[in-house]
């Protein structure tokens, strides 16, 4: 029997997805729950105390030889470095940190109870596979499993790309989704009516999650590979890219690249305090700003490309 290394982390509910990806990134994390906001037709009807949890795999036999003081460290200079951007320290959350050793199977099981039917905009409704939805006639229902992927619906990330997905597709229009994860926006952009897409991540553990979710959700126009935006050699209507400021704005130029002449793209995953960095970085790039959408402390960039 495997064991997981628990790393928990006391967090604002809004701070999460930012949490969950220092723990990936830095920390060594193949798995993320996370305690967040839960919405009801986008009315706050839950709110945790935003607990993000990490999970590091390591055989039954094996000590846990996890530095816990360095991922510790770690995480405080993250908490600091925003603070000294600006952000208020009331808002970040504590980022306490804990440890501690769980069997394979209770994460296996434990970590759906986090996962709850969303509506995010005028349609989509995201779902988890094992929960019962009875739509009304105008949703567009989601059946999603995240798994140990990243995009459950419930991240204002998330729900702001959803949102300007709901906005401009119009249908028929060919979309890269960038850092796919679960692949929710793929699928969310197929249901909404683009003709054909890809998802892409260099994390290769989402890509047979994210073609299970589309299979669920019966849809066929979309393909997931391992990869980058340089390994995307076509251009797209809609480019979609939910991942960190810091590295959006160094891939800048290849998702320009990767947009097509009139094209939208749809950055998501930034901070408020980052907006004017990402925007300064897009327009440099040739990127025309069409709109900012907004929500707790995150902001999603809409871009054009050309005049079109």
């Amino acid at each position: 029997m495997a064991k997981h290394l628990e790393i928990a982390v006391e967090a604002s509910p809004v701070w999460g997805e930012f949490v969950s990806n220092i723990l990936i990134e830095k920390a060594g994390c193949a798995g993320i729950v996370s305690e967040e906001k839960d919405f009801k037709d986008e009315e706050l009807v839950q709110s945790s105390n935003g607990t993000v949890k990490g999970y590091i795999w390591f055989d039954k036999n094996q000590a846990d030889n996890t530095n816990h003081e360095e991922i510790i460290s770690i995480i405080k200079q993250e908490r600091k470095a925003l603070i000294n951007n600006g952000i208020n320290p009331d808002s970040i959350g504590s980022w306490d940190v804990s440890f501690k050793e769980i069997a394979d199977e209770d994460w296996a099981h434990n970590w759906k109870k986090y996962w709850h039917v969303q509506k995010i905009g005028e349609k989509i409704v995201v779902c988890p596979s094992w929960e019962e939805y009875t739509p009304k006639q105008t949703d567009i229902v989601i059946s999603l499993d995240p798994g140990t992927a990243f995009g459950a619906g419930n991240h204002p990330t998330s729900r702001l790309c959803i949102k300007a997905l709901e906005k401009y597709v119009s249908g028929n229009e060919t979309l890269a989704d960038i850092g796919t994860g679960s692949g929710i926006l793929a699928i969310a952009a197929s249901k909404l009516g683009i003709k054909s897409g890809l998802g892409v991540d260099n994390d290769a553990s989402v890509i047979d999650i994210a073609k299970e979710n589309a299979r669920k959700n019966n849809v066929d126009n979309l393909i997931f590979y391992e990869g980058s935006t340089q390994d995307i050699k076509d251009t797209y209507d809609l480019v979609t890219v939910n991942i960190l400021a810091r590295i959006i704005i160094q891939i800048l130029p290849e998702i320009y690249a990767v947009c097509a002449q009139g094209g939208i793209t749809i950055l998501s995953g930034i901070i408020k305090k980052q907006e004017a960095d990402v925007v300064k970085a897009a327009t440099e790039v040739g990127f025309n700003l069409l709109e900012i959408l907004e929500q707790d402390d995150w902001v999603s960039i809409i871009l054009r490309k050309g005049d079109h």
